[in-house]
């Protein structure tokens, strides 16, 4: 009886000694785990000008002189920057609509940002890289197209 109680007790004992060294290992890093910024790959192309003046999914009215476009499952108000591969200009838009309708396209963009894109020249439609912007406010300037449309960001 008395081996059976001193088992008991190294078993307690040694219980408790691995109890205290889990408590001490350091939680498991969380950061890694936050969703990746949505990152895309596709066709782009534009509103056509009869639209202009038209509601959007969002409620807003279609002003195809604001940096806007329309995405099938990126949440409204979601800023993306959207970069034209062929000439190295992007621009950052506003989803503000759902579209583009045809499986070609994953990106409908406003007037605006397809001209400052280099799309308005040419068939009217560019192969772009679409990314995600961050929800915090930026630190860079508002303005996020050049005077001159035909200058494009770089």
């Amino acid at each position: 009886m008395k081996n059976f109680a001193l088992v008991v007790y190294f078993l307690w004992a040694l219980g408790s000694a691995i109890k205290i060294q889990a408590q001490g290992v350091a939680p498991m890093d969380t950061s890694s785990q936050a969703p990746a910024p949505y990152y895309q790959e596709g066709k782009a192309s534009y509103y056509a000008n009869m639209l202009h003046g038209k509601r959007t999914a969002s409620g807003s009215i279609y002003n195809k002189n604001k940096l806007t476009a329309a995405h099938r499952t990126l949440p409204l108000g979601t800023r993306v920057k959207v970069t034209n591969k062929r000439n190295g200009r992007w621009v950052i838009v506003t989803i503000n609509d759902r579209g583009p309708y045809s499986n070609k396209y994953v990106l409908d963009l406003s007037r605006k940002a397809a001209t400052h894109l280099g799309m308005t020249n040419g068939n009217g439609y560019a192969r772009v890289v679409i990314e995600e912007l961050p929800k915090k406010e930026q630190h860079w300037p508002q303005k996020h197209v050049p005077d001159k449309p035909g200058q494009g960001l770089r």
